[in-house]
């Protein structure tokens, strides 16, 4: 297992980040998992190890700014290295523009956006002193082009997918992948949590307004990253990969006859 990948993710407990997790550890990546809260981190970490996989775990918030050289000093301490990031930390919830404080738009924008940058920075820093390229990919959202149902939220995730570019572009020569994704509505605890009076409707307008009839699962974005990961994808940087079922391409003609 010494020659296997190590990758570090971050929003590891959450919905996504967990089906990637167990992925990856399937796949025989080494893992260093972190996540706001212990008790989900340690129950993950634990499946993976008995399962056989080789997991390091480091409860915190992302938005302290030393979580990120936490991480990377942990990966090496415990696996000699560091491969792949993939940032996943993140959080929303409805609200309206002139009903956000902000207080609320400062929280939101520092989770989903700078804790990014300054993780990545530090990831990135020990990508180019190994010398041996890497790949980092970045939890975006269908958000970063429609606004979404928090304005903060899919201005920071805009912001993860001009960040993205920006890094593709200065980290290309030091052989180092980045790319992000940008998933539509998936079936996890933030959406559910969210939209819990309206879930039941979600699931009945994803049947009408995507190609596909459906909500996401977070096996189909963990499936997505895990390929932009892996060698198959080595001659992929600076992509946005939307992973929504359609939703953003359904003609509004066709929707409305299927409504109709």
């Amino acid at each position: 297992m010494s020659d296997a990948p190590v990758t570090l993710i971050t929003g590891a407990s959450g919905g996504i980040g967990g089906a990637l997790s167990r992925l990856l550890a399937a796949s025989g990546h080494r893992l260093v998992l972190t996540g706001l809260e212990a008790e989900p981190l340690e129950a993950l970490a634990d499946d993976i190890a008995a399962a056989g996989g080789e997991v390091a775990t480091l409860a915190g918030d992302v938005r302290e700014h030393g979580l990120g050289q936490a991480c990377v000093d942990l990966a090496v301490e415990r696996f000699g290295r560091l491969d792949n990031l993939v940032s996943g930390a993140g959080a929303s919830r409805p609200v309206k523009l002139v009903e956000m404080e902000d207080e609320e738009w400062d929280r939101l924008v520092d989770l989903n956006l700078s804790a990014v940058f300054r993780i990545s920075k530090a990831v990135s820093r020990r990508l180019i002193a190994q010398g041996e390229g890497g790949a980092i990919v970045h939890i975006s959202s269908i958000a970063h082009a429609n606004g979404g149902a928090n304005l903060a939220y899919g201005s920071a995730k805009g912001g993860v997918a001009t960040l993205t570019y920006g890094m593709a572009q200065q980290l290309g020569p030091h052989g180092i992948r980045v790319n992000a994704v940008a998933p539509g509505i998936i079936d996890t605890p933030m959406v559910r949590g969210g939209f819990a009076q309206q879930f039941n409707a979600l699931v009945a307008g994803a049947a009408i307004r995507t190609p596909l009839g459906r909500l996401g699962r977070p096996e189909d974005v963990a499936a997505v990253i895990a390929f932009l990961l892996s060698p198959g994808a080595a001659f992929v940087t600076g992509a946005l990969i939307p992973i929504t079922g359609g939703i953003e391409i359904l003609s509004p003609i066709s929707t409305i006859a299927r409504e109709g």
